[in-house]
Parts: structure tokens; C-alpha cells; sequence
């Protein structure tokens, strides 16, 4: 988002449909990802304020753009902050920098940036990303022009702390197979993500993509089809998407009375290596990832190669009992969600499995009390290849925690 955009008749759509969830009670939280504006004619489409017939879908809204927009180019996005167009919500406006960076700071610039946009936005159930471009599923903060575009992780981070998501995104020139399947790209990141879309069609078409816990899936199908009900029917369509369960099947989500988690008996490191030639890859839970970027690795403490670059000790971890079938709905959102609400950070690992759930060490009782308390079942397991019983891996977790304590001392 530029401050030169704010009013753009893109602007009234986005807008008219936050206003909207609003007030359906849904708490707000907007991350501008605003960048510098670039003196092109971008946002010079205001034109609709001069016709009164655009007045219909939402006169206090149309009225409060035609104000902000009379100020020219002193315009911005936090006039609409604090016009309180929307009720409720919290806004984060810091700039990116990104392009204006050395290319070695923008990764950790942009971490920071986006730790601090969780702390202003963490009251919120509803995020909302506002990025110039919308969504790229190849780009990285470390790109030239990446500050223009919301990133999967991101996205995920939102989602796995307990909130839903709707990012901004284009259409663009992609065919309608290739744009079909650019709506769920996001479900090879949060595999029981429910997504909905809806597209507002004047102008450049703008598609908002709704990425939903599964056990919220109905409310805001729900909302947003009553907002299509409204006088904004004349400018929004309906998307549809595949792979989303079914009404009928939203009785087969998984509640937590029906989950078994495991304490494994490990004490985790999270890495980053050169090259995997000092992995053993045959040692129990050594999970490697790599991609374009980075070579990661996470495995127990002990195992750690002498060639890593960066290590982040002191994870313990859970894993979800059983095998998972793909089509299992709310599994690991459910988990997330508990301890997302108890203040525990996690870092998730999803096998063709399972999914193990790593907290830090100094957060594991909590962890383990929050679980518990909504209703996970701690299952004791049979005997493991070194003679130790399931039973038993609590008491080696704090054990393991009491021996890393005074190796670091």
C-alpha cells in the first residue's frame, strides 16, 4: 500500500467490505505493508467520487474518501485511521524499507518489521494484508521490490497464532486453470487451511483471499455472503474455491477430545548448515529442508554438525499420535490455536505422517498445562529402541532442561 493509493476507487471496495465484517464483531487488524510513494499515476482513479450514483453502496464511507481525497497529495492511509472508518480495528503502518537496503539487511529488516506488526495486531482475529502486489510464492525478503508483496510465511505466522487472514492479490494476466489454482497456493504452507475469495470488479480487478481456521469457516462463508446480499453486489462476485470441506463435512472436524499427543524425549536444535554432508540422516528426528535460500536442519542437541552456520538450542517438542490422513480438518490449527491463546511460540514441522509441534524449553509446562486443559489426551507410548518407556518422557524432558541449564552456565 502507498499513501498515493488511499481513495483509489480500489480503496472504496476494500473498505466497504472491512466495514462490513466489522460489524459482524469481527475484530480488525490492518497491516498496511505501506511503502514510499513513486510519483506514478497509480491511485489517480477517483473519478467514482463525482458520481453520486457510487454513493449507494456506502454513503459514509464515500463521503469520508471524497474529504480524504480533496487533500491531494497530502492523502494518506492514516487519514482513513483516523476517520475510524472501521470500527474497532487496529492498524500497523510502519515502512518497509526492503529495495532501499543493502541486500545482506532486508531479510532481518523485514523480520523485525513483521515481529512488530504481531505485537500491534495481536488483539485481532481478522488480519488483513494490504501489500502493493499482492502475494508471491517465489519472491523473498532479500528480493529487489519484495517489499511489494506478502509473503507464505507471513501468512502462516498470522494463521498458526490463532488468527485468520485475507491478503490482497491480483488476478493479473494468468489463465483462469492457472488462477484457479493460485486462490489455494497457500495450502502447501497450512494444509487445513479453508479458503474463500471474493472480487471486487471495477477497475483492475482486486481479489481478497480469505484464509480460515477450519472451526470459523462457516461465520465468515456466512458474512460474506450476506455482504454479496448488499448494495455491493453490484461491484463484488463471488469466487469459488476447491478443496474446501463441506458443509456437511464441518461435523468431521477433529476436536480435541480425539487427539492423542506424544511428549518426545528430545531435546531439539533448530540450524542452518552449508551443506547436509556432517547430517546423520539416519538418526531418529532429523528433519532437513531445503530450498532456494537456505539449507535447514532440526535435530537433537547431540547431533548438531560441526558445520553449522546458525543454531537456535532449547526446543522440546509434541507429536500428534497416529497417522493423519490429508482430508482431517482443524488437526494442528486446533493445537496452534490453544497455544497461541497461552502466549506459547511454536515452530511446526509437518511429516507425510504427522506433525510434531517444537516449543521452547522454558515454555513447555505451560504448553503441556494449556493442552491438556483443553481436552488433548497425553498418551503414555511402548517401549522405545533404548529401553526407556513413554511414560517416562516428561520427567526426561526436565531432566534434559536441568542439564542444558548447567551446560550453559
Amino acid at each position: 500500500m502507498k499513501n498515493q493509493y488511499t481513495g483509489d476507487i480500489g480503496d472504496y471496495g476494500k473498505y466497504g467490505l472491512l466495514r462490513f465484517l466489522a460489524r459482524q464483531g469481527i475484530r480488525i487488524g490492518i497491516n498496511w505493508y505501506l511503502t514510499d510513494d513513486d510519483n506514478s499515476a497509480d491511485g489517480k482513479y477517483t473519478s467514482y467520487l463525482e458520481n453520486p450514483a457510487e454513493r449507494v453502496c456506502d454513503p459514509e464511507l464515500f463521503d469520508a474518501l471524497k474529504e480524504i481525497v480533496s487533500h491531494g497529495k497530502n492523502k494518506s492511509v492514516k487519514m482513513v485511521q483516523d476517520a475510524g472508518l472501521i470500527s474497532g480495528a487496529e492498524y500497523f503502518g510502519e515502512k518497509l524499507k526492503g529495495s532501499k537496503l543493502e541486500v545482506s539487511a532486508r531479510e532481518w529488516d523485514r523480520r523485525l518489521w513483521f515481529n512488530n506488526s504481531t505485537l500491534i495486531l495481536g488483539d485481532s482475529e481478522l488480519i488483513f494484508a494490504d501489500p502493493d502486489n499482492g502475494i508471491s510464492f517465489t519472491k523473498t525478503a532479500r528480493n529487489k521490490d519484495g517489499e511489494k508483496f506478502v509473503l507464505p510465511e507471513e501468512i502462516c505466522r498470522y494463521y498458526y497464532e490463532g488468527r485468520n487472514v485475507v491478503y490482497y492479490c491480483h488476478k493479473g494476466r494468468r489463465k483462469q486453470e492457472d488462477w484457479e489454482k493460485a486462490k489455494t497456493q497457500i495450502r502447501q504452507y497450512i494444509r487445513d487451511a479453508q479458503i474463500l475469495a471474493v472480487t471486487f470488479c471495477r477497475g483492475t480487478q482486486r481479489s481478497y483471499i480469505f484464509v480460515i481456521h477450519p472451526d470459523c469457516y462457516q461465520k465468515y462463508e456466512q458474512m460474506l455472503k450476506e455482504f454479496l446480499q448488499t448494495e455491493w453486489c453490484r461491484m463484488f462476485r463471488w469466487e469459488t474455491v476447491k478443496g474446501n470441506v463441506s458443509t456437511a463435512g464441518m461435523n468431521m472436524l477433529i476436536d480435541s477430545t480425539r487427539i492423542s499427543i506424544e511428549v518426545l524425549s528430545v531435546l531439539f536444535s533448530v540450524c542452518k548448515v552449508p551443506d547436509y554432508s556432517g547430517v546423520d540422516i539416519g538418526q531418529p528426528f532429523v528433519f532437513i529442508g531445503s530450498t532456494d535460500e537456505e539449507k535447514s536442519l532440526v535435530c537433537p542437541y547431540e547431533f548438531v554438525p560441526a558445520n553449522t552456520t546458525h543454531r537456535d538450542d532449547g526446543w522440546v517438542g509434541f507429536r500428534i499420535c497416529g497417522e493423519l490422513e490429508f482430508s482431517l480438518i482443524g488437526v494442528l490449527a486446533g493445537i496452534s490455536k490453544v497455544l497461541a491463546e497461552n502466549e506459547v511460540g511454536i515452530f511446526v514441522i509437518s511429516t507425510y505422517n504427522t506433525d510434531y509441534i517444537l516449543v521452547k524449553k522454558e515454555n513447555f509446562e505451560k504448553a503441556s498445562r494449556a493442552l491438556r486443559e483443553a481436552g488433548y489426551i497425553f498418551r503414555t507410548t511402548p517401549m522405545d529402541n533404548s529401553g526407556n518407556k513413554g511414560e517416562e518422557n516428561e520427567r526426561k524432558v526436565s531432566k534434559m532442561r536441568r542439564r542444558n541449564d548447567r551446560r550453559n552456565l
